[in-house]
């Protein structure tokens, strides 16, 4: 049930009754800002070692097998501790857990530095993996605390569309970083920064009803316009129902969905760079450089998928509707780019098909998140189901890596690798576009 802050009571003003939205100060959004920061320092750690592995395989005569096995080791256990982390985040909170996470993935990240045999990265990259596990379940529990139905994908684009942003500055700020200071100490300086988001998400985070900054105005917008709050009660008995949600077919839909989604996003982030070096013969530095451009576009397009995907609840769309729709159409744009990359006459267009691919990928990001919210009746098990799901989408990013050093290998070039990517979006629009159609009773 919904808990009111008696010290701030719950009236609310007329004028803020008809404009809908509190006037004044917003804590919400600065919450949104907190995770924000947190998100684009996450990034790049992720980021920075794809950035780094044409010159780390060369300098320490790793083959694009052995480096695509190094670019998988964060995925796996990331996939996995998915699971466990959902589960976590909605028995104990996001605040304790999402602000240990943080600390150990920036150590993991700064360590990776020191790192000069393939068993050593894959060590610091499955304890990064792990860290990191809790962000987006513990962010996705955070959102829908702190916002009613009809901004909820809009608040989530925002955190989302910052791991565009920290996916577009890190590799001209890594790729500055290691020819100013070498590789080793590009992750060190890059793991530091995480301390950064640390800190505002400490400051910024409470309850809504705990917050002291919240004002009885904008309590009141939250709570009239969300679901009925579970009780703690009700929150610790999360362990039966997060087994009861693999009963269901919308879940396995949900999970193979992510499964070809995500594989195509971590096609980007582990293999850019290495495509426009080794097919396309930039240079390391304009290679770096040109890797922003996708994740620029990425970011607006989080941003327009959001406030498409609430203008949509806004006019009468049935919310589950509303994301589903939007990931399926999202999706198909994306495999089209992905084909019409292979087909490039030269670099030009070989980018600008990327980039075009990655905006139509990003228009579904919100939407992706969003959605479970909107697939379960009650914020009981928001953070399992977005877990979850998101497990299913991260084992498809663990084989991305793999499977494209395989192919590259294999083949010779990256052709085989696009055409696989695009033929998996066309299950995530089956998935997504008709079989995830009913809520869940949970």
């Amino acid at each position: 049930m919904s808990v009111e802050n008696p010290a701030k009571g719950t009236g609310t003003s007329d004028a803020a009754a008809k404009s809908g939205r509190p006037r004044g100060k917003n804590v919400r959004w600065a919450i949104i800002c907190a995770i924000t920061m947190l998100t684009i320092t996450n990034y790049l750690d992720r980021g920075n070692l794809s950035v780094a592995a044409p010159t780390i395989r060369t300098e320490l005569g790793f083959s694009n097998t052995e480096m695509g096995l190094v670019l998988s080791a964060f995925i796996w256990p990331y996939a996995i501790m998915n699971l466990p982390a959902g589960w976590v985040v909605d028995r104990f909170g996001p605040k304790v857990i999402m602000t240990v996470a943080a600390v150990v993935w920036s150590i993991a990240g700064a360590v990776t530095g020191l790192a000069r045999t393939i068993g050593t990265f894959i060590g610091l990259r499955v304890v990064l993996g792990i860290a990191e596990a809790p962000l987006f379940p513990g962010a996705l529990k955070a959102t829908n605390e702190w916002f009613p139905e009809h901004e909820k994908a809009r608040a989530t684009s925002v955190y989302i569309a910052a791991t565009q942003v920290g996916l577009a500055i890190a590799p001209p700020i890594t790729t500055a970083l290691m020819l100013a200071f070498g590789w080793k100490l590009m992750f060190v300086i890059v793991g530091v920064l995480g301390s950064l988001g640390v800190l505002a998400w400490v400051v910024v985070y409470r309850k809504p009803e705990r917050h002291p900054w919240v004002s009885a105005e904008e309590l009141d917008y939250i709570q009239r316009n969300q679901r009925t709050e579970v009780s703690q009660k009700e929150a610790s008995s999360v362990g039966g129902d997060w087994l009861r949600l693999f009963r269901h077919g919308s879940i396995w839909a949900m999970i193979v969905g992510a499964f070809c989604l995500q594989y195509v996003f971590w096609f980007y982030i582990t293999w850019l760079p290495s495509y426009l070096e080794s097919a396309l013969h930039f240079s390391l530095s304009t290679a770096g450089l040109l890797s922003a451009i996708p994740y620029i576009a990425g970011g607006v397009a989080v941003v327009i998928g959001g406030r498409f995907s609430d203008a949509l609840v806004k006019r009468g769309m049935r919310p589950l509707d509303a994301r589903r729709r939007t990931i399926a159409g999202g999706a198909l744009l994306t495999a089209l780019a992905l084909v019409g990359t292979t087909f490039s006459t030269g670099p030009a267009v070989a980018i600008t098909m990327l980039t075009l691919g990655m905006f139509a990928y990003s228009l579904t990001t919100a939407s992706y998140w969003a959605l479970a919210a909107d697939v379960v009746t009650t914020s009981k098990m928001v953070g399992s189901v977005g877990s979850i799901q998101n497990f299913g989408g991260f084992l498809g990013g663990a084989f991305a890596p793999i499977a494209t050093g395989v192919i590259v290998d294999v083949t010779g070039g990256f052709v085989v690798a696009l055409i696989v990517s695009a033929a998996l979006l066309l299950v995530t629009v089956a998935m997504y576009g008709i079989l995830v159609r009913r809520r869940l009773p949970l």
